[in-house]
């Protein structure tokens, strides 16, 4: 990735790597007595870059939002960049929102409001001016190669432009832990192959990258950790080499 961006808030020290999520016997169990995940012990380091597999319905979903704080766990237990996301209030998950990138698969963008401002919604929430925040979104959006497409509105671009708006919104506040839903799932193959691109070119700059996949083929071109979920319970944790 161009070193241009090295100046954009990123580049963590990754010689002495934190513990990002730590994670025992954790269990997830919805009102409907159905139980999303049971008994998981996982812990991701700082840097990496990690791939959620598993079939429709394995828990990958589940256990992203709770890595944000869209849900709670049921038992166990499970910390996030230090947070114990068992007995966070409200205040403290809202301050670990502000140090987490998200990306979903059906991007989540306002059709009502340009590039700029989807992009800029992260640093406007937490009180940046206009003045401050057009030369970051220019920044940002010259890494996902969409500088050009600043003042466009979301249903002028392709999916694979969107999500790329998309991923530019997660990295707005240069956040050390991005988590992306199923981001290629709607895409062809060249232009996942792109995104999937963008988020190693993100790691490389020492963002965590977790990202939940059923697109295994990519895996030959983009190596990592890979992590599978069977039925809410974890089946396998290996690295895939390129």
């Amino acid at each position: 990735m161009d070193a241009t961006y090295g100046d954009m808030g990123y580049c963590f020290a990754m010689d002495e790597r934190k513990v990002m999520i730590d994670m025992k016997q954790l269990m997830l169990r919805y009102r409907t007595g159905k139980v999303a995940l049971s008994g998981v012990n996982l812990t991701i380091p700082q840097g990496q870059f990690v791939y959620l597999t598993g079939e429709s319905g394995a828990g990958k979903s589940s256990l992203l939002r709770m890595f944000y704080g869209g849900l709670r766990p049921t038992s166990g237990q499970l910390f996030v960049q230090d947070t114990n996301m068992r007995e966070a209030g409200e205040k403290q998950v809202r301050t670990l929102r502000r140090r987490t990138g998200v990306c979903f698969q059906d991007q989540r963008l306002l059709f009502s409001r340009t590039v700029f401002e989807n992009v800029a919604l992260p640093l406007h929430i937490q009180g940046w001016n206009r003045d401050r925040l057009i030369p970051r979104v220019r920044k940002v959006l010259a890494f996902v190669r969409l500088e050009d497409r600043l003042w466009s509105y979301p249903e002028a671009l392709s999916g694979g432009e969107q999500q790329r708006v998309a991923i530019a919104r997660a990295m707005m506040a240069t956040p050390p832990i991005v988590l992306a839903d199923e981001p290629t799932g709607n895409l062809d193959e060249e232009t996942a192959r792109h995104i999937l691109d963008l988020l190693m070119g993100l790691n490389q700059l020492g963002t965590t990258i977790i990202m939940a996949t059923h697109d295994l083929h990519l895996l030959n071109s983009h190596p990592g950790r890979v992590v599978q979920l069977h039925a809410g319970a974890l089946v396998g944790d290996s690295y895939a080499a390129a």
